[in-house]
């Protein structure tokens, strides 16, 4: 009997847990063979078909990719693990459903991943379920949207934070067992840091930080270097291309948060106190809890760093960080709500020692009722099917049926601490108002929503259009087809149709140059980026803009936007589905001889970087023919700024052709060898060049060669980077099969 009782309540905590976050996610839509939609997901969707039928063939995990941007690089900025399991997925299950099933898996490891990070902090499993209950009210949380960790985050396209955040309170628990208990934790806490860092870089430099915290413990230093260093080593392949080529991001340059009401949601001021009590009662228990202290409290040290090193600092210190201080708060209220359970577990052990050691075996099934009542009433009131609160209740009614058969007392304890989880997980559930609407429409895909017929004509028309990319208007009200970024899906549904706008905005050095163009190229544009200097609606610097970048087509969504693309004679309609227009513009080539002699850019101190000056640089029109470069050869003429360029025309003409643009393969022809040739392409160093000089960074964001020959080859390559990082990975795997083995030998020769 105590063996059972020892066991139903941690497992049966952690299942419901899990299933009512499942239920609210909408299963019943997760398993619709369809593509999901909804914010950034319903552009996601590119990135693990890319990586399964463009990099995998080739042998690659990292790549180029031309279907967004100009061009960027596919997985260099953005996290490979949760699309490589999508991709495995997708053998045995169509593809929206492996997407979305692995959309989905980070948020139903919370419960797990908290109940054993409880349990490695050395706190009971009656303490242990509380904590594992406390996922509810925390994925649950609707006060923020975007920073990560919570439901709405995930749905919003957050679903690799999701993952690491989950795996990251796995290897945490890790790295304490192997210090605390016993050393063979240490290959598997490796792993896990891996599998963190290879899911969102953001949760590692929070867990990074939190980590260090076990230096303090004695004997700590060998054991948590050898597992840092080995989850290093696992993850290089992707970890070192990161930090080699992290200064080619672009930033999108968000807005520090300043209310604090961004800190101090609605949702936790009931939480708030109790983990207080938690904390207080932690600490003095176990110096294990400092590293989840210290996860917790760093977000809200850091939130205000910005704002007030910029007051009293403001030439040292900018007003824009790059690591933005909303996406760290999802650990602060993930500490508060575990916090909290940790505290509420303690008020169960210091009761259960002054109540009878044993209760009546009527009062679980009470507490279960109660929790069965509740959960019903709450699921009838949120948007899921009416079949679901019915077979939640019979659910309900036949395990404690079925339970019947056990009537011996039970320890008070179990009573208590399941009656606190049920708290957790009734409070929980109460709170959502909107995720459970998010995943309907996220889940039920494209193809359900009312103007799908809209969208699947529109794509049909692209696909019989010659090849070329495709400036689009920019419009949130096409949401309605699933997304206001449904667009981004160009490349997804028609081969050739690259579009100039994508996600993974960092990515591309092109990113903000695409945002310039598209506030000018569009009606109602988002303009996301802060500080640039955009002409919105303003088609004549548009089409100036859009040849530079060699692109094709403009697709618009406006009546306003159309009627102005028709009072521009070079703008040739050649294509409706309505309300799209579609406009062939000018032809332009995507390799092209320059017309003035480049210059080279040699910043004086203090001056601009080069992401700047080509700023600056694409602001003035009457310059877009006079290209800089960030490097080139040494008898180039040096400029210091925009103002002093020389502008020495190129008489010498020529011929380009047979150009060919694959996503790891530029090749063409020209008659102008010597001369500058300008390739429309995001520029990236991993490009190198056969029969050419460069390719040169040129503005505003692109390639530029020197040929060399009159045929021309320009191939995407590793470099020391990439083949460093596999020898690391290769390292770091073949340290673990030589543990593995060890431990094997060890084993074999202990005493029966």
């Amino acid at each position: 009997m105590r063996s059972r009782d020892r066991s139903w309540v941690p497992s049966v905590t952690i299942a419901l847990t899990v299933l009512a976050i499942f239920i609210v996610l909408n299963p019943w839509l997760i398993f619709n063979a369809n593509t999901p939609s909804g914010g950034d997901m319903g552009a996601h969707v590119l990135g693990p078909a890319f990586l399964k039928e463009v990099l995998i063939p080739q042998g690659r995990l990292m790549g180029w990719s031309n279907s967004w941007f100009a061009g960027f690089p596919a997985f260099y900025f953005y996290f490979p693990l949760p699309s490589i399991v999508i991709v495995l997925f997708d053998v045995v299950l169509p593809y929206g459903v492996a997407f979305k099933l692995v959309a989905v898996m980070g948020l139903l490891g919370m419960a797990p991943a908290a109940f054993f990070l409880s349990r490695s902090l050395g706190f009971s499993r009656a303490i242990s379920s509380v904590a594992a209950a406390s996922m509810a009210p925390f994925v649950f949380l609707e006060s923020y949207s975007i920073y990560g960790g919570n439901i709405a985050s995930t749905l919003a396209g957050e679903f690799s934070y999701s993952w690491s955040f989950a795996l990251g309170f796995v290897y945490l628990g890790l790295l304490i067992r192997s210090i605390k208990d016993d050393e063979k934790y240490a290959p598997w806490a490796a792993v896990a840091l891996a599998a963190t860092v290879l899911s969102h870089v953001l949760t590692t430099l929070v867990l990074a930080v939190a980590s260090l915290t076990v230096l303090t413990w004695r004997n700590s230093f060998k054991i948590a270097a050898r597992i840092w260093i080995l989850g290093f080593l696992l993850s290089a392949f992707w970890t070192v291309p990161l930090v080699a080529r992290i200064g080619l991001t672009s930033d999108m340059a968000w807005a520090p948060l300043s209310r604090w009401e961004e800190v101090f949601p609605v949702e936790l001021w009931l939480l708030i106190p109790v983990a207080v009590v938690g904390s207080v009662w932690a600490v003095r228990r176990t110096a294990r809890i400092l590293p989840v202290m210290t996860a917790t409290l760093l977000p809200v040290i850091y939130y205000p760093m910005p704002l007030v090193l910029h007051g009293y600092f403001p030439d040292v210190f900018p007003e824009r960080w790059k690591l933005w201080n909303g996406r760290l708060l999802p650990y602060w209220f993930f500490g508060v709500s575990f916090l909290a359970a940790i505290g509420v577990g303690a008020m169960v052990m210091f009761l259960s020692r002054r109540l009878p050691h044993k209760v009546s075996g009527w009062w679980p099934r009470v507490v279960a009722l109660g929790v069965g009542v509740a959960s019903v009433g709450l699921l009838s009131v949120v948007d899921v099917p009416d079949w679901v609160p019915l077979a939640v209740a019979a659910l309900f009614l036949a395990g404690i049926g079925a339970s019947l058969r056990w009537m011996s007392p039970v320890p008070a304890r179990t009573v208590l601490s399941a009656a606190a989880a049920a708290v957790f997980l009734v409070g929980g559930i109460g709170g959502v108002t909107f995720v459970d609407s998010w995943a309907k429409w996220n889940f039920e895909g494209y193809e359900a929503k009312a103007s799908y017929p809209e969208y699947e004509a529109l794509m049909e028309t692209v696909d019989k259009l010659p090849p070329g990319r495709i400036q689009w208007e920019a419009n949130n009200d096409m949401n309605k087809y699933g997304t206001p970024m449904a667009l981004m899906l160009f490349p997804y549904w028609s081969e050739g149709h690259p579009s100039m706008e994508g996600l993974f905005f960092e990515s591309s050095l092109t990113t903000p140059f695409h945002f310039l163009n598209a506030g000018e190229m569009s009606y109602k544009p988002s303009n996301p980026i802060p500080g640039l200097r955009y002409n919105t609606f303003s088609f004549d610097r548009g089409l100036r803009h859009l040849d530079l970048y060699g692109v094709r087509y403009y697709v618009s969504y406006t009546p306003e936007a159309a009627t102005e693309a028709e009072t521009h004679p070079e703008m040739k309609k050649v294509a409706e589905s309505p309300p799209f227009q579609i406009f062939e513009l000018p032809p332009s080539d995507l390799v092209v001889p320059v017309a003035f002699q480049p210059d080279v850019y040699r910043p004086e101190k203090g001056g601009p970087s080069f992401n700047d000056l080509a700023l600056d640089w694409y602001d003035h029109l009457d310059l877009l023919d006079h290209p800089i470069v960030e490097t080139g050869p040494q008898d180039w003429p040096t400029v210091t700024s925009i103002e002093d360029m020389p502008a020495i025309p190129i008489t010498r003409g020529g011929v380009v052709s047979d150009i060919e643009i694959n996503d790891h393969r530029i090749a063409f022809h020209t008659t102008a060898v010597g001369v500058p040739h300008i390739v429309k392409i995001s520029y990236f160093p991993n490009w190198k060049a056969t029969g050419a000089e460069g390719p040169y960074r040129v503005t505003p964001s692109l390639m530029l060669v020197v040929p060399t020959s009159q045929d021309v080859v320009i191939d995407f390559e590793n470099t020391w980077a990439e083949w460093g990082g596999i020898l690391g990975s290769l390292l770091g795997i073949g340290v673990l099969i030589v543990i593995r083995r060890r431990k094997r030998a060890t084993d074999g020769q202990q005493p029966a």
